[in-house]
């Protein structure tokens, strides 16, 4: 889908088009784009479905190019949903570019993140074959990320440092919360700033607080996310290319709504462990959506009792490695 919102002094030396992908689990589709230049650049890829390549193919074909023609494809974050083409744009001769940290977290040993997702799950309230099935999902998630992304077959750029590729200056800014790693990327044109802000802003719903997963930092999601608005906040940014919903340009407007958002779960979340405290962290968010149907839920929910205990709102009592969390002025 081309932007034919672009500003004309903007189209007539660079244009940005999107790709919309169909996904299965919710918002139900994810973005990419094309910077198209006479070296086009791809700023994620979409999901690894077959449908999914030829989304990218007729994509590229209405901007009238060929696979081929791809030099670079820039990487927001390392989630199925925005690489899973990198594979058949690399093996076609574009170069992939992704933050450091991502293709670090990529070559994590296997045992080791087994253990932060027991630990982690544990003190969730998983149990049993629970934990088991977490473990074996969270492992299975990093083999598949790994061959999608192939850290040796990558060229790292920094948070907070500016890379270039073909030609084109971008400014990599470190938004954690979403993905701990995730990268927004911020290219300028005649004064013109354009945002590339993958999972890290999103109008009009405010994107789940996954952090790291099941996994050591996962209390630490929705301050991290707090984080990131605080880097985009105040950047003279002219238009915002999401990661999913439409193309926006109120670039405050949306930071502002993502913090109402994210204080929002965190009053549900206090509310839930007042009527349910002393209780896990499984227990308050069933209590909090009802039946929990996606992993996000959960992911929300260790995030908000991060920043509630933080805060000096709520307090947790560990039994055995569970965490029964209770407000402050509650008796254990």
């Amino acid at each position: 889908m081309e932007d034919s919102t672009e500003p004309q002094t903007l189209s007539a030396t660079m244009r940005v088009s999107r790709l919309d992908f169909d996904i299965e689990w919710p918002p139900k589709h994810a973005a990419a784009y094309i910077i198209e230049d006479p070296a086009p650049i791809v700023i994620d890829a979409g999901d690894p479905e077959k449908r999914a390549e030829m989304t990218i193919r007729e994509g590229l074909a209405a901007s009238d190019y060929d696979l081929s023609d791809v030099e670079a494809v820039v990487v927001t974050h390392p989630h199925s949903d925005h690489i899973g083409q990198v594979p058949l744009l690399r093996e076609a001769g574009a170069t992939v570019y992704a933050p450091q940290p991502v293709l670090e977290q990529l070559d994590r040993d296997e045992d080791d993140l087994a253990d932060g997702v027991r630990e982690i799950g544990r003190s969730a309230g998983y149990h049993g074959e629970a934990i088991d099935r977490e473990v074996e999902r969270a492992q299975s998630s990093l083999r598949r990320n790994r061959k999608l992304l192939a850290p040796n077959e990558a060229v790292s750029f920094e948070h907070g440092e500016s890379f270039t590729v073909a030609g084109r200056e971008f400014e990599a800014i470190h938004t954690p919360g979403h993905q701990v790693h995730h990268a927004s990327l911020v290219i300028e044109r005649r004064g013109r700033k354009l945002l590339f802000s993958g999972d890290a802003l999103i109008e009009p719903f405010r994107p789940g607080a996954i952090n790291v997963g099941l996994d050591h930092g996962a209390y630490e999601a929705v301050d991290a996310f707090h984080r990131a608005l605080d880097r985009l906040e105040g950047r003279d940014v002219d238009r915002v290319y999401p990661g999913h919903g439409p193309i926006f340009d109120d670039n405050e407007g949306v930071i502002a709504n993502t913090r109402v958002g994210l204080e929002s779960l965190t009053d549900a979340t206090l509310e839930a462990v007042e009527a349910v405290g002393p209780a896990t962290p499984r227990e308050i968010t069933r209590h909090r959506t009802g039946e929990a149907r996606h992993p996000a839920q959960l992911l929300d929910t260790l995030g908000a009792l991060g920043t509630l205990e933080r805060r000096n709102w709520i307090r947790f009592e560990d039994r055995d490695g569970v965490r029964y969390y209770s407000v402050r002025n509650a008796s254990p």
